[in-house]
């Protein structure tokens, strides 16, 4: 890979607007021997007629300006990659991260700004923009290319009209026709596509023999029956909504010698003589259909649940890493470990020492199971549920050691390692979706 300079002459007047202006050096550099070469510039590519002009340096492309139908920022560092006739500039990186264009103001540019601290190491054109500015018509994307040398606000984020890029990297929910549109023109090439709810997540666990151990037994609450006999099979359920509410709506069922009680994410607990008293309690503040039964997998502290999550992410090549890890320990008598509830917070593996009273090896050890459950079905999401490349993972770590696959989140935040002050893993989670997106897209 070589770098290149892009620059386009609007002074020029030729009679065919295709020609691209290379010196003998750039040529003999890049081994060219024909006298046209395809220009490729993210999606967008074009026929050139090759004319040398040795004045020009000889990392410099120079191009009529009314031959391309955007505009090339002539200040970025591009990366020149020659496979057969195809000259490709790059990399250029989308990333969707607003629904509207009004909302992506320049302070929410500016809140971008850390994603995008190692661009000397990435280069090229990356590009913020909203769903609403895509023109699948004409290929085309509005929004703010980062201008790694500018000083103030105005100056590091530039507007501009780009082509569909060479990959893309989203964080929101987008319109259905939109993402399938993106899909065709971008192939494999657009990630962190869909979202998926807790039912489809086990769903696909459950059918996949690898990775079915990893996961809690889970059925869909269609009707009373459900319940009974998941209590019949296990002590302790968990009623969850099927889309997540960072907690909200979760109650936790446990089965006593005469009786059973139900304590909800606020932590009020009640008691009930009967299962049918019970259900008769959910049938006032639950619609079936909405809620999942879950396998409780007992993870007590004193008296407290515990939980990890393990940021997932893949790395240029491909793939999946950990980048970091969170344990959770939630307040007494608390269901959830939501950052409202939390008693302690710390590390992952400081989380295992602590719980498991063993020492640094032994909860590495763990982790590292930890860690292989999670690859193992961040591996099965790609291949059944669509194209992933940054996920937060909710597990629990059992009395024997084995990691539970919770939940898998490709809408997470980042306010557990802010409150660690853990600053090198939220700059390698803000920046590395850019890293992989660059090897996505060939360079």
């Amino acid at each position: 890979m070589r770098k290149g300079n892009l620059i386009t002459n609007s002074g020029m007047q030729d009679k065919d607007d295709f020609i691209i202006y290379l010196s003998n050096k750039f040529l003999q550099t890049h081994n060219i021997n024909s006298d046209t070469i395809l220009l490729k510039f993210g999606s967008w590519s074009k026929l050139f007629t090759i004319i040398k002009q040795n004045s020009l340096p000889q990392h410099t492309i120079s191009l009529p300006e009314r031959s391309i139908p955007f505009s090339i920022p002539s200040t970025l560092d591009l990366e020149v990659k020659l496979k057969g006739n195809t000259l490709h500039l790059g990399p250029v990186i989308g990333f969707i991260a607003k629904k509207n264009k009004k909302s992506l103001n320049m302070r929410a540019l500016e809140s971008y700004e850390n994603r995008f601290e190692h661009y000397n190491k990435i280069k090229g054109l990356l590009f913020i923009c909203s769903s609403d500015s895509i023109d699948t018509a004409n290929q085309t994307i509005q929004g703010y290319y980062y201008n790694p040398e500018g000083k103030t606000v105005n100056t590091r984020w530039r507007k501009g009209t780009f082509p569909y890029p060479d990959s893309m990297f989203k964080k929101i929910r987008i319109p259905t026709k939109l993402e399938r549109d993106l899909r065709i023109k971008l192939g494999n090439k657009l990630f962190n596509t869909n979202f998926f709810n807790k039912l489809q997540f086990w769903e696909i666990c459950e059918s996949t023999e690898r990775i079915k151990h990893f996961v809690p037994q889970t059925n869909q609450y269609k009707q009373k029956r459900d319940l009974q006999d998941m209590l019949s099979m296990f002590d302790r359920v968990y009623l969850k909504p099927i889309r997540g509410k960072k907690g909200e709506g979760i109650y936790m069922i446990n089965k006593e010698a005469n009786f059973v009680t139900i304590t909800n994410y606020l932590k009020e607990k009640q008691t009930f003589r009967t299962l049918y008293e019970l259900e008769t309690y959910l049938e006032k503040h639950i619609r079936y259909e909405d809620y999942i039964l879950q396998q409780g997998i007992p993870t007590i502290y004193k008296n407290k649940h515990v939980d990890f999550r393990l940021y997932m992410q893949k790395n240029m090549d491909g793939t999946w890493v950990c980048q970091g890890s969170v344990g959770r320990v939630a307040q007494e008598e608390s269901i959830v470990t939501n950052l409202k509830q939390i008693a302690h917070m710390s590390t992952g593996e400081k989380a295992i020492r602590i719980v498991f009273q063993v020492d640094s090896e032994i909860a590495k050890q763990i982790m590292n199971n930890a860690i292989i459950a999670c690859r193992e079905v961040c591996n099965v999401l790609d291949q059944k549920l669509g194209h992933f490349g940054d996920v937060a993972i909710d597990l629990i770590i059992d009395n024997d050691y084995k990691p539970w696959i919770l939940e898998v989140n490709n809408l997470y935040g980042v306010k557990s390692l802010e409150i660690l002050k853990d600053w090198e893993t939220l700059s390698v989670l803000r920046s590395n979706p850019f890293f992989y997106a660059k090897g996505l897209g060939g360079f």
